[in-house]
Parts: C-alpha cells; sequence; structure tokens
C-alpha cells in the first residue's frame, strides 16, 4: 500500500509542473490565433507593451490555459481569435504544457494558468462560425 501511495506521490509530482503557487490571480486573457499549437493567451498589458514586437517578446509572453476539471473546459464556441475570457485560478511554479496537452509540433513550453472559473468577456464566434 505504502508503495502505490508513493508512486501516486512521484506521478503527480512530476505531472503538475511543480505544483501550484499559492497566489490566487484573476486574469483577462486575449486568445491569439497563431499558425502553430504555441501558447496562445496573453493579458492586455502584454499585448500592449509588445504590440511591436509580436512574433518574439509577445509569443514568449503568452500563456497556456488549463481547466482544474473536465466540467470548466472551454466549449468549442471559444478560442477564436480576439476572445477574451477573464479566468480565475493560479499559475503552475514552473513552465510546462497543460494537461492532456497534445501536438504533433514542437512547440515551446510556456506558463501554465489552471483555471477554477472563467467567465466571457468578448467573444467572436458569430465571426468564425460561417467560415
Amino acid at each position: 500500500m505504502r508503495a502505490i501511495i508513493l508512486a501516486f506521490l512521484i506521478f503527480t509530482s512530476c505531472s503538475n509542473k511543480g505544483g501550484l503557487e499559492e497566489q490566487q490571480e484573476t486574469l483577462e486573457l486575449q486568445y491569439i490565433a497563431w499558425a502553430c499549437d504555441c501558447a496562445n493567451w496573453a493579458t492586455k498589458e502584454d499585448l500592449e507593451k509588445y504590440a511591436d514586437n509580436v512574433d518574439n517578446q509577445l509569443a514568449n509572453r503568452c500563456i497556456f490555459i488549463e481547466p482544474a476539471n473536465e466540467l470548466l473546459t472551454l466549449p468549442n464556441t471559444l478560442g477564436y481569435s480576439s476572445d477574451i475570457i477573464k479566468f480565475t485560478g493560479q499559475f503552475y511554479k514552473n513552465i510546462g504544457f497543460p494537461k492532456n496537452y497534445k501536438s504533433s509540433q514542437y512547440p515551446d513550453k510556456a506558463r501554465v494558468f489552471r483555471y477554477t472559473e472563467y467567465e466571457v468577456v468578448k467573444s467572436n464566434y458569430h465571426n468564425y462560425k460561417n467560415l
């Protein structure tokens, strides 16, 4: 029984990108439709600050998001270019990829924000649904 518990603790510590930071935050993030499977959410401040250097500095500041549970997974109607969503949650301590992330590309690791709540501020679904 101890071996099972120890294996579980080792597995969860390896898979959780170093554990969560203590501070809970609320972030308003905008979706960026990069031409890759890269981190694609950015704060308004980063969008403004790095508007002249989008490909390098802004791309390096973007984050991945991860729902705390499956019920919080964003529906297919969200995640369109320039969607804005307010997320509440915590960052992982280390950079990495969201849980269940799959890609045939090799994007860079990034900060991951694990959210427990979200509120849609602006959705662009109606602009893309008929394309």
